[in-house]
Parts: C-alpha cells; sequence; structure tokens
C-alpha cells in the first residue's frame, strides 16, 4: 500500500491526528514501523517529499502524486497537513 494511503487510514482511524507536522509522521512511522512494501524503511526525504508532492499547493507540477492535502504554517512555525 502507497505511504499516503497508510497515512490517510491513519488519520481515518485516530493513529495520526490532524493537521500532523513532518515531524508527527515520522514519529508514527517509527512508531507503528511503517515500511515499504519490499519491507524497507523509508527514507527521511521520502517522508518529507510524500508531503509537499501530496499538497494541493504543489500545483502545476510534474510528479503524478495525487494533491489531496491542504496545509498551512502553524502558530510554531511548522507546516500542518490535513487530508481535504
Amino acid at each position: 500500500m502507497s505511504l499516503i494511503k497508510q497515512i490517510y487510514e491513519a488519520t481515518q482511524s485516530g493513529a495520526l491526528i490532524q493537521p500532523f507536522t513532518v515531524q508527527d509522521l515520522k514519529t508514527w512511522v517509527a512508531r507503528s514501523k511503517i515500511v515499504k512494501d519490499d519491507g524497507v524503511a523509508y527514507a527521511d526525504s521520502s517522508i518529507n517529499a510524500i508531503l509537499s508532492n501530496s499538497d494541493t499547493k504543489n500545483r502545476p507540477t510534474t510528479n503524478k502524486n495525487s494533491k489531496v492535502l491542504k496545509s498551512k504554517v502553524n502558530k510554531g512555525g511548522a507546516r500542518g497537513y490535513w487530508f481535504e
């Protein structure tokens, strides 16, 4: 299952609270032992990229990721993401 689908399912189950930051996502990935279909761990760069590449603000773009996330900078200065 793709990482973005796993993130979506985690938000629906309450395992990942929206809006979430990159750090929240990395913590969830580590705590939940989320890995690629081949069993290899996701690189930090992959986790960073999935959020920016899936953000509706990232249009137009050449990447093929579905644009399913909204985002804004929170009071602490970190970007928060949520599914639209």
